[in-house]
């Protein structure tokens, strides 16, 4: 099935009292977090709709591969207008994920299950709408016989309205980001909040804290080897089914060192980021000290941090032979990096079925 995503953020912003795509989470323009909501299911092809400042948003967007439609007349029309316009220039989508250009948080988990349930909806279900407490909420999807009817909708409600007049399947989703827009200041604030609680960091703000906690530069270099590593894992594993936080992915790897000349260094670096609110990234940083729970899959953003890691020596890649040479010189070897190499290696061969990369 060929799964596409329409985003529609042609509109002023005016009950905000700021341009909310440019409104920054972690360090990301809102925008941003919004589109990588949906590379982080895997969908690659996303149409962005535009309007007020469609040149600012056309340079902002650019670098993220995302393809453009502008709504000249986005003063005089609806959301449904720029989803119509937006839906009218794609081609060959059996699927499309709908999202406002304010709703940034949707976990990547929720995405799967949205996926999983669209493999499995009736023979001629036009529309798959997720259901969050007794609210519909995102991302609806409008399967290709639903195309037409989207279209060609001339009532009351807008998108929601009809989608209810298609033949919908209603799932239920529990996940506050799936109804976590922004249209007044207060609901900002608490966006802020929830994106410190549950998602990665800006490349920006990470060179922030090496300066503000004193790291020297060679750990420096470590870190963002690791940290591009671990991204580029999780952008391949999303590309082939798996649905992952990636900047978690990335910004975990940056980080992962944070605190490396403090003693306990992962706790510590666990510590910095808890008192500042980002209680998922504490998390990656804090286990990446060791496989003390044996991952599932590679497919946990804390696994592959921890992979990465073992993956890079210095600022290098090296194989695993070389990253535990010296290790492996002692007699006897502690059982422990025996385990944590069996670990290590039982991931990076499920990465590279997956996916078809060699690590």
């Amino acid at each position: 099935m060929r799964i596409q995503g329409l985003i529609a953020a042609a509109g002023l912003s005016s009950r905000m009292g700021g341009f909310k795509p440019f409104m920054k989470l972690n360090g990301f323009p809102m925008i941003q977090m919004t589109v990588q909501s949906l590379k982080n299911a895997g969908i690659r092809e996303i149409t962005v709709v535009t309007g007020y400042r469609a040149e600012e948003m056309a340079r902002l967007l650019e670098p993220l591969g995302v393809r453009l439609v502008e709504n000249r007349a986005y003063r005089e029309t609806d959301m449904l207008a720029s989803i119509c316009m937006g839906l009218s220039s794609m081609k060959d989508a059996d699927a499309v994920f709908f999202l406002p250009g304010d709703l940034p948080l949707i976990a990547p988990g929720s995405m799967k299950q949205v996926k999983d349930r669209l493999n499995k909806v009736p023979e001629g279900t036009q529309a798959l709408v997720p259901v969050t407490g007794e609210r519909t909420s995102h991302p609806p999807v409008l399967l290709s016989d639903g195309f037409p009817t989207v279209l060609g909708y001339r009532g009351e409600d807008g998108l929601k309205g009809a989608f209810a007049s298609m033949r919908t399947e209603y799932m239920e989703l529990d996940d506050a980001g799936t109804l976590a827009d922004a249209d007044f200041c207060g609901d900002f604030a608490r966006l802020e909040a929830d994106a410190r609680k549950y998602r990665g960091v800006s490349r920006d703000l990470c060179e922030a804290w090496y300066e503000e906690t004193g790291l020297p530069e060679h750990i420096q270099a470590h870190c963002r080897a690791v940290g591009a590593l671990a991204g580029w894992m999780a952008e391949r594993l999303t590309e082939h089914g798996a649905c992952l936080d990636v900047e978690l992915c990335r910004s975990g790897g940056c980080l992962h060192d944070l605190c490396r000349l403090s003693k306990g260094h992962e706790d510590a670096a666990g510590a910095f980021l808890r008192e500042r609110g980002y209680l998922a990234l504490a998390e990656v940083v804090e286990r990446h000290r060791g496989f003390e729970a044996d991952p599932e899959s590679v497919c946990e953003e804390w696994a592959i941090v921890c992979l990465a890691d073992k993956l890079i020596l210095e600022d290098r890649r090296v194989s695993l032979t070389e990253r535990y040479r010296k290790a492996f010189a002692h007699n006897p070897v502690k059982e422990r990096i025996r385990r944590d190499v069996r670990i290590c290696q039982r991931l990076k061969e499920e990465f590279e079925v997956m996916t078809g990369e060699q690590l």
